[in-house]
């Protein structure tokens, strides 16, 4: 009967404490991952849900490590596979940029692959604010 009391007792305090613990923490940002050896994900599908290549959305996965970026990966999308690998050309400009400057900098669309290419420019334009956004405080 004691060991009973005692189990439920340590499930109680434990359950409370995670409780507790849940309503102190952060909800996280889903934009932003922090990776291996320091490297920030910044996600775009939330940060441009009204952003349109041809055929729909086109979510970057931009990748930041020590104020560089370093990559720029393109998720799944409905985008013609040959138009969208002419207009992902445009990604490379990015690359070596501190997202500073990369929001700063003006890139024109890719002939023949427009609406894809604005469409990755918006994307890369929102996720490099998104990282120079300055952590919300309490």
């Amino acid at each position: 009967m004691n060991a009973k009391l005692v189990n439920f007792a340590a499930a109680a305090a434990l359950l409370l404490g995670g409780t507790f613990l849940t309503a102190q923490t952060p909800v996280k940002d889903p934009a932003k991952r922090i990776l291996g050896g320091g490297t920030v994900s910044i996600l775009t599908e939330t940060l441009c849900e009204d952003v349109e290549g041809y055929m729909g959305p086109t979510p970057l996965d931009i990748r930041i490590k020590k104020d560089t970026i370093v990559d720029i990966i393109a998720l799944t999308n409905e985008e013609t596979p040959a138009y969208f690998a002419k207009a992902t050309k445009v990604l490379e400009k990015w690359i070596g940029l501190t997202p500073k400057e990369g929001l700063e900098l003006e890139v024109d669309a890719i002939t023949g692959a427009t609406f894809s290419s604005d469409a990755l420019i918006a994307n890369v334009k929102a996720g490099l604010k998104k990282a120079l956004e300055k952590p919300k405080e309490d």
